[in-house]
């Protein structure tokens, strides 16, 4: 689509906006165009090697780390796509469409714990994590969706607030199930 579209850019193009939804950071179209793609590409395929080659997983725990490379670089695309979109036609905010991208992202990767099918041999401590970790990231989704309804400023600091929140959530609850448990059995 970038190649589509070259002709049509303008020759510096906005790469970071404000909060008020104003350029301050510009790059040449050829960096834009040809250059990001190539990075998301062999960031991609560094990935891959590393899972593969480096971490010697076996074939269920390739399926979650291959789950989330996709995730991520699905991501790291979409985000390519909004900037040549946005400066292609001035029709939409970034944070707008970062707010939907990152929304999108967490629903997704909220679905890859649900993707992931435990064994009847997995811990209980395994399953309950799963389960509550794809409600932490629903709720992060919808959270960071309602974000749109308000102003771009306030907007701006519910999704940094969530984000923020959620990922401690997160990080408390594996801490909590795996230390704190673990020393009351």
């Amino acid at each position: 689509m970038g190649m589509c579209l070259y002709p049509y850019l303008p020759n510096r193009m906005a790469v970071h906006w404000n909060v008020n939804g104003e350029p301050n950071e510009f790059m040449s179209k050829q960096v834009v165009v040809a250059f990001i793609p190539c990075f998301i590409i062999f960031s991609y395929g560094f990935l891959y090697i590393i899972s593969h080659n480096i971490f010697k997983f076996n074939e269920r725990e390739h399926c979650i780390i291959g789950g989330f490379i996709k995730k991520m670089t699905l991501f790291m695309l979409f985000i390519h796509m909004l900037i040549l979109l946005i400066n292609f036609g001035d029709f939409i905010f970034f944070q707008t469409g970062l707010t939907i991208g990152i929304s999108m992202f967490l629903f997704m990767l909220s679905k890859e714990f649900k993707k992931i099918k435990g064994k009847e041999k997995d811990p209980i401590k395994l399953q309950k994590i799963r389960l509550v970790s794809r409600r932490i990231f629903q709720v992060m989704a919808c959270g960071i969706l309602f974000s749109l309804f308000l102003n771009l400023e306030w907007g701006f600091y519910i999704l940094l607030s969530v984000i923020s929140c959620g990922s401690m959530l997160f990080m408390f609850y594996i801490f909590y199930s795996y230390i704190i448990e673990s020393y009351e059995t």
